[in-house]
């Protein structure tokens, strides 16, 4: 795999059958808490870094 700088956030919202159920309304949710944040606080690594089973976002734009 090519070198790349991998973030990982956690972010955590209140329970809601409806999040757990509704994929699309978990998506909202989380990019709403995303976007209301001051600083997006991550763990980084970098390197030539093995897939790690986490589903994964990738930058298509500058691959």
């Amino acid at each position: 795999m090519a070198k790349v700088i991998r973030a990982t956030i956690q972010i955590e919202v209140p329970y809601s059958n409806e999040f757990m159920n509704y994929g699309d309304k978990l998506d909202k949710e989380l990019r709403r808490v995303i976007d209301n944040t001051d600083y997006l606080s991550c763990k980084v690594e970098a390197g030539n870094l093995e897939p790690n089973g986490n589903p994964t976002i990738r930058d298509k734009e500058n691959v």
